[in-house]
């Protein structure tokens, strides 16, 4: 009923599901990602902060596998971790969007919405309306991906606005960097000075040069310990740039609220 239009989810915990982007927008897109809630027993996900914006189209859906309740919302940025605990058998189906890609693709500025949820309709009305149109004949989470996608290749083709390449290069440079970047660097590399760097990303994206970086490492580490039973904590800081094991430690600490232990057992729980 919710497979994706690929063939095999990327990363998976409990009922998230998460797609890599098709390549003709993988340099805008960061992921396609599917919430299925059971219909009888809900688990409660810890959120985490993110660095991204999801177009989502969120809700109960009808017995045939339409809209039902469903809406689409924008997920704002993520700055502090919570609890989410969805009703039974909620479905969420979405795309995530990279940061400096949000206003050509959406409409929208990421800094508006940080820890906000609002009705996309509530935001943007004129691409809003048509497209809840589409998506409400939707029955399956693949075509619902597919008619989200389309909108994003039509936006993207009929936009006038360009998002600017130093932009584009300096937090590509920074999505696949340690997590502590020398910045000074970066911005030397890009033929800018330090704070013209960081004044553009926090005008763009809302966030600042070095705690984007974090949060990508944050997240990098999270998938590699999904994927092991017992991880080797240690060896996971040398692997993504911590310090040391500690470093880590307080890094998860800062952005989970709890320790590494504690934050794989509840993802492993789910």
């Amino acid at each position: 009923m919710h497979s994706a239009p690929v063939d095999t989810a990327s990363h998976q915990v409990g009922g998230y599901e998460e797609f890599t982007s098709p390549p003709d927008l993988a340099d805008a897109v960061e992921a396609l990602w599917i919430h299925q809630a059971s219909d009888v027993h809900v688990v409660s996900h810890r959120v985490v902060p993110d660095a991204a914006v999801s177009v989502c189209f969120t809700g109960l859906r009808a017995p045939d596998g339409s809209a039902g309740d469903a809406r689409l919302r924008i997920i704002g940025p993520v700055s502090r971790p919570h609890a989410f605990t969805p009703p039974a058998g909620h479905r969420m189906e979405s795309v995530r969007i990279k940061l400096e890609w949000c206003r050509t693709l959406l409409g929208v500025a990421p800094p508006d919405h940080v820890d906000d949820e609002p009705l996309y309709a509530d935001v943007r009305p004129d691409l809003a309306v048509p497209l809840e149109t589409r998506l409400s004949r939707a029955t399956t989470s693949a075509h619902v991906l597919r008619v989200l996608l389309d909108f994003l290749r039509a936006r993207r083709a009929e936009s006038n606005a360009r998002v600017m390449s130093m932009l584009i290069a300096g937090m590509e440079s920074l999505r696949h960097g340690t997590g502590h970047p020398r910045v000074a660097e970066l911005a030397t590399r890009l033929g800018v000075s330090d704070r013209h760097l960081r004044r553009l990303m926090m005008d763009e994206a809302g966030i600042a040069p070095r705690h984007f970086a974090r949060i990508q490492r944050f997240h990098a580490l999270l998938r590699s310990a999904d994927g092991a039973p017992r991880p080797e904590w240690a060896a996971l800081a040398f692997r993504h740039g911590y310090a040391d094991q500690p470093h880590l430690i307080r890094e998860v600490q800062d952005f989970a609220g709890v320790t590494p232990a504690r934050l794989h057992a509840e993802r492993r729980a789910e």
